[in-house]
């Protein structure tokens, strides 16, 4: 599993989301690989994953995306939440 976390320069909450994203990637211990969507990887990245906006943190584990949090709901909380159920299918909360 992977963490990518797509974004871009001209976008200021992707900018203030990144401190965020680097603490869950963090605490959970899944490794970050952090994209820009106006770059080549990141868009044919983005495209294929279906990613329609920034900021947005996909959890990726080839080649599924179980989940995705985009824009404000990107907190610790929520990916705390989601992780769980994700370790752990059929757990609800």
């Amino acid at each position: 599993m992977t963490f990518l976390y797509f974004r871009a320069d001209w976008c200021g909450v992707c900018h203030a989301k990144a401190p965020v994203v680097a603490e869950i990637a963090r605490a959970s211990g899944i490794p970050l690989t952090v994209l820009d969507i106006d770059q080549e990887e990141g868009q044919s990245r983005a495209e294929v994953l279906r990613i329609k906006t920034v900021p947005t943190l996909a959890l990726v584990e080839d080649p599924r995306v179980p989940f995705r949090l985009v824009g404000r709901m990107i907190t610790p909380e929520n990916a705390a939440h989601l992780l769980s159920i994700t370790r752990h299918p059929g757990a609800s909360g």
